[in-house]
């Protein structure tokens, strides 16, 4: 039942990875068709750059609710599965188009700069999930011996 699972769940990320390359391949070259138009309506510009915010913000949301899955089943079920966010193969697959969106979306000029600040910012944290770690973990050491953060040093409790 375990490897069912680990299998399905394999295979549906396979899916979704497609899915969101090619989405982001869509997105890209929507922006391209309208970065190449000099002139463009109001109307039309509004509504396009509503298409492409509530797109990344579908997109955000799908993640949200894979990794959220991904995160919860191994503790409902108190089994050991690895859980990382994506695997490294599926983030070189995804990081390009999706930088290179998000230069497109900083290059576009939106008439409404609430709505670019969101898309940019929404782009961002989606970029994190697929971000290869590279750093050493820091170490912290505690000093038992300290007073509680709370008490100045005048009224510390002696031990």
């Amino acid at each position: 039942m375990k490897m069912d699972y680990v299998k399905a769940r394999n295979k549906r990320e396979l899916e979704y990875i497609k899915f969101f390359c090619s989405f982001l391949l869509f997105l890209n070259k929507t922006l391209d068709t309208f970065l190449a138009q000099e002139f463009l309506s109001i109307e039309k510009s509004h509504q396009m750059e509503r298409n492409v915010m509530t797109s990344i913000s579908l997109l955000w949301t799908l993640h949200v609710s894979i990794f959220s899955k991904k995160m919860l089943y191994p503790k409902a079920s108190q089994e050991k599965i690895p859980c990382q966010t994506f695997d490294e193969k599926y983030s070189k697959v995804v990081l390009p188009p999706l930088q290179q969106l998000k230069a497109k979306v900083g290059q576009y000029h939106f008439l409404n700069e609430n709505w670019k600040i969101q898309c940019v910012n929404t782009l961002e944290q989606i970029q994190q999930y697929y971000l290869i770690s590279t750093e050493i973990p820091t170490i912290v050491e505690s000093n038992l011996h300290a007073p509680p953060p709370w008490l100045s040093k005048d009224f510390s409790i002696t031990r």
